[in-house]
Formats: C-alpha cells, sequence, structure tokens
C-alpha cells in the first residue's frame, strides 16, 4: 500500500463527506462576509481613535484579516487531528485503524491532509473577500506572493506537527479540549492576531518571541501589507517546522505503542 494510495483514499472519503453537505460551503461563504464585516467597522474605530502605530500603518483591518485567516489554518490543524481520533476512539474504529498494513505516522498525515487543504484554501477566500467587498489591498507582486506562499507552506507543517503531538496526547489521555483551548489562545494572544505584540507586557514579549506562530504572522503581514521580505522571520518558522515534524511523529509513535502496551488504545 503506497502512501499516494493511502492519502488519496483520505482526500476521497473527507471530500465526499463535505460534498455530502452543500449548504455548509454557501453558510460557510456567508459567514465569513460577516465576520469580515464586524472587523471591517472595528477597524474604522480603532484606525480613528488609536494613536499612529508602525504595524498598523495600513489600517488595522488589514492587519486583523491575515491575523484571523492565519489563526483559522492554526486552529484548524490543532484540532483536527485530535477531534477525528477522539471520533475514531468512540466509535471503536481507532484500533483498527491503527491495525491497517499503513504505517501511523502515514495514517495520521492522510487524515490530516483534507482539513488543511481545506483550510488554507478558507484562509484564501477569507482575504479574497476582503479585497473584493472591502477594499484590502495587499502587494501582488511575485515576490510579495512566492514569499507569502512560502510563509504558508511552513506555517501549515507546523500546525500538523502541533495536531499530530496533540493527537498523541489524545491516544493516551482522551481528553485534550482544555488543552486546544490553551494552545489557540495562546497562539491569539501572543502572536499578534488582534493587537502588536508590543503592547503586551515585557514577559509575555519575550515569550512571543518563541513562538513560531508570532514569526509565520509576521513574514505573511510583512510580504502582503507592507511587500518586504522578514528574512528572519522565515529562518525562524522553517527550523521551527523542520525541528517540530519529526518530534511530532516520533511522539505519536510513542503513543500509539503505549497504548498497545497497556490495552487502552479501544478506551475512550
Amino acid at each position: 500500500m503506497t502512501a499516494i494510495t493511502v492519502v488519496g483514499a483520505f482526500l476521497r472519503r473527507d471530500l465526499a463527506i463535505s460534498l455530502s453537505y452543500r449548504a455548509g460551503f454557501a453558510l460557510g461563504l456567508g459567514s465569513k462576509l460577516l465576520s469580515l464585516a464586524i472587523w471591517f467597522y472595528l477597524g474604522a474605530l480603532v484606525d480613528r481613535s488609536a494613536e499612529p502605530d508602525e504595524e498598523l500603518q495600513d489600517g488595522y483591518f488589514a492587519f486583523a484579516v491575515l491575523g484571523i485567516a492565519l489563526l483559522g489554518v492554526a486552529q484548524t490543524g490543532l484540532t483536527s487531528l485530535a477531534q477525528k481520533f477522539r471520533q475514531e476512539q468512540t466509535t471503536g474504529t481507532f484500533e483498527a485503524l491503527m491495525s491497517t498494513p499503513a504505517r501511523p505516522s502515514l495514517l495520521i498525515l492522510s487524515t490530516a491532509a483534507y482539513d488543511m487543504i481545506r483550510a488554507t484554501l478558507g484562509a484564501v477566500v477569507f482575504v479574497l473577500l476582503a479585497i473584493a467587498f472591502f477594499g484590502l489591498r495587499v502587494e501582488t507582486d511575485l515576490i510579495s506572493i512566492g514569499v507569502a506562499v512560502f510563509a504558508t507552506v511552513a506555517s501549515m507543517i507546523f500546525f500538523v506537527a502541533l495536531g499530530i503531538a496533540v493527537s498523541a496526547f489524545t491516544v493516551v489521555f482522551k481528553q485534550t479540549t482544555a488543552l486546544l483551548g490553551m494552545l489557540t489562545s495562546g497562539f491569539a494572544l501572543l502572536g499578534g492576531v488582534f493587537f502588536p505584540v508590543r503592547v503586551l507586557p515585557e514577559p509575555l514579549r519575550a515569550v512571543s518571541d518563541f513562538v513560531p506562530f508570532t514569526w509565520a504572522l509576521k513574514a505573511l503581514r510583512d510580504a502582503l501589507i507592507s511587500g518586504e521580505t522578514n528574512v528572519q522571520a522565515l529562518v525562524i518558522l522553517v527550523a521551527a517546522a523542520l525541528v517540530s515534524f519529526p518530534l511530532a511523529l516520533a511522539l505519536f509513535r510513542i503513543a500509539i505503542h503505549r497504548a498497545r502496551k497497556t490495552a487502552t488504545l479501544a478506551q475512550y
């Protein structure tokens, strides 16, 4: 059983499930437009009342839209795998899934593929809607777009790695809802999604520098808003992705081995 066969099978399954609920696509677009309207008018208020800030020089709306878009991809990477494996556990199919000839690492990557692709495309649509309906201005030269794509791909790898690590905790401890909420809120707070990191107290600013999400968002904003290539942010982001991914896979394999050894693989 080749890797392409396994990944393809999971993609076809998840796509078939999504297509069976077609109304969700239209509702999702409507939700995105309503969300953008909220941030657009909030941005107008912030721009009139706030003191000039270097990171907000192109307006609060542009600042917030990219932050929200990337946070959505991060949240999917964190929660999708854990939720799917939790569902497999409660329906009694997780043990059977882990007993197939495919490697556990390949199974978990295949499980993540569809949701991450969908989340990333959703983030792109979110930005495009902001451009089309609310006049968001972004840099569209090839270098800026190329840097943004590169930063997004590296971010996806890092987010999937975190999702795999959380899934390992799900296999062992079963309940990880609180952990997922903490990580998502932590990214929003420390990553500068809704406000510049510089407004945080000094201890939190120091912690923020060690959060790869912060650098992913910096690279994305610099490329699409300022038209600049933040080499430091890209290097840190790529290093985080390359280090975290194999570590997360190793952690997941250890979790599966422990669950099999203690006969808790099917428990929920």
